[in-house]
């Protein structure tokens, strides 16, 4: 007789959702720091948010235009590069993505677990079809 398996909890489907995430990110900038240019492997680089996670909420932590590519040094000790990660936001997205942003750090967005299980779905395959050599 099969087991159940017990569904796993918000905040480990999070986790996963993360590194997935991040994953994905880090090898679509293909590990060029968005706000120095530094270029490493993707391993070796941190996917840092423009708007932070503690202040952007669920909302912005896994919006692709509020995640990049950095390096080390601009992630955690330049506390995101903030004034540089503006301006490249502003030449990749055009002159209204800071208030897009902003915009979207006001609304009230709550994921459920079933949410995150698409997302996790929807990035893997992300992962897989795209040649990131």
């Amino acid at each position: 007789m099969a087991t159940r398996q017990k569904p796993q909890s918000f905040p480990v489907l999070k986790r996963k959702l993360w590194k997935i995430f991040s994953e994905y990110v880090r090898r679509r900038d293909k590990g060029i720091c968005f706000t120095c240019g530094n270029k490493k492997r993707w391993q070796d680089q941190d996917a840092g948010h423009y708007i932070a996670r503690s202040i952007g909420g669920m909302g912005l932590f896994f919006e692709e235009k509020n995640v990049h590519c950095q390096c080390t040094a601009c992630n955690r000790f330049r506390h995101g590069n903030l004034v540089e990660y503006s301006l490249a936001l502003r030449r990749k997205y055009g002159n209204t993505i800071l208030e897009e942003l902003a915009y979207k750090k006001k609304k009230i967005t709550k994921f459920t677990t079933k949410d995150l299980e698409v997302l996790m779905g929807y990035y893997k395959k992300k992962l897989d079809e795209n040649n990131f050599n």
